[in-house]
């Protein structure tokens, strides 16, 4: 199984995820990821990978 990462389209400063976001939270390798708009979001610097 293979993960396609590109970056998201929000920003950090568009939306920060985290604890009461409203997002669910998965656990992903060493971070957790958000589920947004269908995929999960991975803060990375100013913005957000998506899986």
């Amino acid at each position: 199984m293979t993960t396609d990462t590109h970056v998201a389209h929000h920003t950090v400063s568009d939306h920060e995820h985290g604890e009461a976001c409203g997002h669910e939270a998965v656990a992903h390798d060493d971070h957790v990821d958000y589920v947004h708009d269908g995929h999960r979001h991975a803060a990375h610097d100013d913005h957000y990978d998506e899986h």
